[in-house]
């Protein structure tokens, strides 16, 4: 069973929400447009497991040592060592980190070396790509020879990926429109680890103030907001919603006086909470 489609009508943040509230195990391959991605490899395969994200390899999976070949090149392991060890990858039922670790070949420290540069710095470019096809394959057998052990949810990795994303031109179509408003999905962040803007935004995403307000109480930019709101979206915190327009409070209405439209003797009393109303009204007409 697979699940295909096109990166313009998926973004990876919104297909590796996919993968981890779905809980998913299986091979997601990402195969970038070459003609608009020409400094990237031709396809990306990103195996996940219980929603977890455990290697991204450039490549052809097939030859299944990316890893050691890594490995070999910081000449953390001796040649004989490594050449033993290429005998019985096929037949790994761990991870190859787990193993070396476990064999005190290699370290703790080593294993972070490695998972941050094959998954987080690959995938931060990945995040780079809009255009271009993916597939996630549910069949396809974990490649335990490509992962070191380590692993990070897909809404962890998601995060990461959009905050060092430089150029959102591609996703510009996907941000919460200035005059919407954001509204949390839970009143809980369910271990989620946001930086202190991330936050900010999602304490006042209540559904009432539009992103534009939002930018402003925050002293923040308006495109600056839109963009941690899609990322807060996309990682299902929150959702985009109409803003609901501020109702003056029960006393201040009863305390403000009749407002009469009309001329002669056939005026007509008109309350200023009516005007408001009717003045929002022809502004989204407008």
């Amino acid at each position: 069973m697979s699940l295909a489609g096109y990166l313009s009508e998926y973004s990876l943040a919104e297909i590796l929400h996919f993968v981890q509230e779905g809980n998913k195990t299986g091979l997601l391959s990402i195969e970038p447009d070459r003609g608009l991605n020409r400094s990237l490899s031709d396809i990306y395969y990103i195996a996940c497991q219980s929603g977890r994200i455990m290697s991204v390899v450039p490549g052809n999976v097939a030859q299944h040592q990316g890893l050691l070949g890594t490995i070999e090149q910081r000449r953390w392991l001796v040649p004989e060592k490594v050449a033993g060890l290429k005998s019985q990858l096929t037949i790994l039922r761990q991870p190859l980190g787990t193993h070396l670790k476990s064999l005190n070949l290699i370290t703790a420290e080593q294993l972070t070396l490695l998972y941050n540069s094959q998954v987080i710095a690959t995938t931060c470019k990945l995040f780079e790509v809009h255009h271009g096809r993916f597939e996630f394959n549910l069949e396809v057998p974990l490649v335990y020879s490509e992962m070191t052990g380590l692993n990070l949810s897909a809404h962890e990795l998601a995060l990461l990926g959009m905050r060092m994303l430089k150029d959102w031109s591609g996703l510009e179509a996907k941000l919460p429109a200035l005059d919407s408003a954001l509204q949390r999905l839970s009143s809980q962040l369910g271990g989620i680890r946001l930086d202190t803007q991330e936050l900010k935004v999602w304490n006042l995403s209540l559904g009432e103030l539009s992103v534009t307000k939002i930018a402003e109480q925050l002293g923040l930019e308006s495109q600056k907001v839109r963009q941690i709101g899609f990322r807060l979206s996309s990682i299902g915190l929150v959702q985009e919603v109409s803003a609901e327009p501020i109702q003056p409070s029960r006393n201040e209405a009863m305390d403000a006086p009749p407002v009469c439209v009309g001329g002669g003797n056939s005026q007509v009393p008109v309350s200023a909470s009516f005007l408001s109303n009717l003045m929002g009204f022809l502004k989204k007409k407008g």
